[in-house]
């Protein structure tokens, strides 16, 4: 369990904690022996017991500790069987001898105890992954956990139970032979069940991959087109300025105040036009900046980009997008919670030693954490692709991300390997 599971990271003392549970574990099961409490209900508690320590000492999903809990009472149960199976069959050595000790009672013993190594040893070479399933897909799991185990324990009971009163061998082998593949077919069951949830998880995080794909492809041929109609505007600027000189000379100033009120309306309405060398920074920029100014929020931005600088457009536009994205967010957050403050967006480019350096940080006023990622308090989930995605974006291009949130001002550093290269370097400062 502790290769398959994550330890919960705020929990301190842990490692003593489990190692209190599990003796206390020990303890209740030895007493419910010694007890006329019947095995189904000391079965069910056991188990109540395996599951419970998944639970409480594991942060993964519930679906997956739940799993993994009642892995080890399965494994258990098929040892069990197998173990009665194996000597009944080729020594015709029934139940009660196995059970009343002796000399019988150690060497299997020993071969239940390998049993279960074995099978955890196998479980153990399983891939860890997530699984994923439906509210009534999780239902009917649990069930059927539960069910299998108690049933399986139950025609183990009624085996014993049979031999006592038969005195049948060969009757208590069959018995013993169709729990046995009760069981095994039990444990592959459950096994198929979650093989079907890890490929429904995959299946939903490549859509979600393709989904945001397609959203970073659309904004970034948003900005393709915005970039492109803004150097159209100013290759017009020479055209504007002389129906501007020719209005003048012509005296009309009614005309021409309504002229330049009308192209001075026009340019409200577009962007910061910026030639850094590298259309996506270009196009990014424009788009941020202006939403920036729009709502107020001070920037101090500066580029200096190296030459070699050869990160995959779409992915570089999707992560300086998403930087601001939260930037802004964070600021208007800030600024309907703490009006007095004025919000601000300090963003730079430049070339450190062999690699880029792009940074951004921002004033903010709260921050919510979970398993160690900061989560987004936006509620449209199209617009962003997280932090999660620029790790992996950094990554993919075997950069280096770090996070740092000190005086209430988010810090987002990355640093981007260049191609050996002089690093010459294009400059545009604001």
């Amino acid at each position: 369990m502790q290769s398959k599971l994550t330890l919960k990271k705020d929990c301190a003392h842990i490692q003593t904690k489990q190692f209190i549970y599990l003796l206390l574990r020990w303890l209740i099961l030895c007493v419910l022996n010694m007890t006329d409490f019947s095995s189904m209900v000391i079965l069910a508690i056991s188990y109540a017991i395996e599951v419970g320590f998944a639970l409480i000492f594991y942060d993964d999903a519930f679906l997956i500790r739940f799993f993994w809990g009642s892995m080890y009472t399965v494994i258990c149960l098929v040892a069990d069987y197998i173990t009665l199976f194996i000597p009944q069959t080729f020594s015709h050595i029934t139940s009660p001898d196995l059970l009343m000790g002796g000399a019988l009672r150690m060497p299997f013993s020993l071969l239940y105890i390998a049993l279960t190594a074995v099978l955890v040893f196998l479980l153990h070479c399983m891939s860890d992954r997530k699984i994923q399933l439906s509210v009534i897909q999780k239902i009917s799991y649990f069930a059927i956990c539960i069910s299998g185990i108690l049933i399986g324990h139950y025609i183990m009971v009624i085996t014993l139970d049979a031999e006592k009163q038969f005195h049948d061998p060969d009757f208590t082998t069959k018995l013993v032979l169709v729990n046995l593949v009760f069981l095994i077919l039990f444990l592959f069951l459950l096994l198929y069940i979650y093989q079907l949830g890890d490929s429904k998880a995959v299946n939903t995080a490549l859509l979600e991959k393709q989904r945001l794909h397609e959203l970073e492809e659309m904004e970034y041929k948003t900005l393709i087109n915005t970039t492109e109609a803004l150097r159209e505007m100013k290759h017009d600027i020479n055209i504007h300025l002389d129906v501007i000189q020719s209005l003048a000379a012509n005296g009309k100033s009614d005309d021409l105040q309504t002229y330049i009120n009308n192209y001075h309306h026009s340019l409200a309405q577009t962007h910061h036009l910026l030639s850094t060398g590298n259309t996506a920074i270009d196009c990014i920029l424009s788009n941020k900046l202006d939403a920036a100014q729009k709502l107020n929020i001070q920037t101090e931005f500066s580029v200096l980009l190296p030459s070699n600088f050869s990160m995959d457009p779409l992915a570089l536009s999707s992560l300086i997008g998403n930087m601001w994205n939260n930037a802004l967010e964070a600021c208007q957050r800030l600024q309907n919670t703490q009006p007095d403050t004025t919000p601000f967006i300090h963003f730079f480019i430049k070339p450190f030693q062999h690699m880029t350096l792009i940074h951004i940080e921002n004033n903010y006023d709260s921050l919510i954490q979970q398993n160690g990622y900061f989560l987004s308090l936006k509620k449209d989930d199209s617009h962003g692709i997280g932090i999660k995605r620029m790790e992996d974006i950094v990554d993919e291009a075997g950069g280096i991300f770090q996070i740092s949130t000190e005086d209430h001002i988010f810090t987002v550093h990355i640093m981007i390997p260049l191609k050996e290269a002089e690093n010459e370097a294009n400059n545009f400062n604001s």
